[in-house]
């Protein structure tokens, strides 16, 4: 009889702890349902935001591509404009000479003129005419080289300004392409470790299901998804910080027994943060 009670305790017992086991599993499946429906909606909202992303680099791309091709029909028209003023520097060139060359053939006609008035007796009036002639000649070549010199003056002061402008832009330029490229890179990096984030959250969430019944291993790989998901929203915040076209700090943050040397300046210091790129060694970048 006495054994008999005790079996009925023990039956008891057994059947309370197989109802708590399942309360608790019951629990850890919901808990695991409610955490992959906000892991699928945290990657469809990434998933958004990184179609958003690239829609605004391609976006950034075309814009780079439409500055670069008005800059070349630019170029080009600049390059029409100085073969046309070329052309009219040597038509007036042309027209120099042939100023200077008529000047010294109305010399040449003067020193006729002379000779013949020595033996002529031409008469003052006609001296003076000549004379008149020839001056004005002289000083109409003078105000044309006059004109000449200023206007090659102002042409090379334009043409400098030009291509001044035109170094400057190609700075600005490439200024934006190495920009565009490094974000690239630092998004392209980001998204392969977000993926590898994903990969190991759900092997995790697998072997929990797989570790059912075993208290020891399933407490273990709690702690392991929970710190891969920290690890991913880590990813997700360093993903944001890079959008915002800020420089986002290693998941982990800065390394223990780290020494910081508070003395030293940045390499690039007085850059603007956007083309700044890390100080190999500082922790502080």
């Amino acid at each position: 009889m006495p054994q008999d009670k005790d079996d009925n305790v023990k039956s008891a017992l057994d059947d309370i702890l197989n109802i708590e086991a399942d309360r608790v599993r019951a629990e850890q499946e919901a808990r695991r349902k409610r955490e992959e429906e906000e892991r699928r909606a945290k990657e469809e909202a990434e998933r958004r935001a990184r179609e958003e992303e690239e829609r605004r680099i391609a976006e950034e791309k075309r814009r780079i591509e439409e500055e670069e091709r008005r800059r070349r029909e630019e170029e080009s028209r600049k390059l029409h404009m100085r073969q046309l003023e070329e052309l009219r520097v040597k038509q007036e060139t042309e027209h120099k000479a042939r100023l200077v060359e008529e000047e010294m053939r109305l010399r040449h006609e003067k020193e006729l003129a002379v000779l013949d008035a020595q033996k002529k007796k031409i008469p003052l009036w006609v001296w003076v005419a000549i004379g008149v002639i020839i001056v004005g000649g002289g000083v109409t070549g003078t105000i044309l080289y006059m004109n000449y010199q200023e206007a090659e003056q102002e042409k090379a002061a334009a043409a400098a300004k030009a291509e001044r402008e035109r170094q400057e832009r190609e700075k600005q330029l490439a200024a934006e392409r190495e920009k565009l490229r490094r974000l690239e890179q630092e998004l392209e990096a980001n998204r392969r470790a977000q993926a590898e984030a994903d990969q190991k959250i759900t092997a995790l969430m697998e072997q929990i299901t797989q570790a059912q019944g075993n208290a020891e291993q399933l407490a273990a790989l709690q702690a392991q998804l929970s710190k891969a998901q920290e690890e991913k929203q880590a990813l997700i915040d360093a993903g944001a910080q890079i959008r915002k076209g800020g420089r986002p700090n290693r998941p982990g943050g800065t390394t223990p027994g780290a020494t910081v040397t508070k003395t030293r300046k940045c390499i690039n210091q007085g850059t603007p943060l956007e083309e700044c790129f890390m100080c190999p060694g500082d922790p502080r970048c």
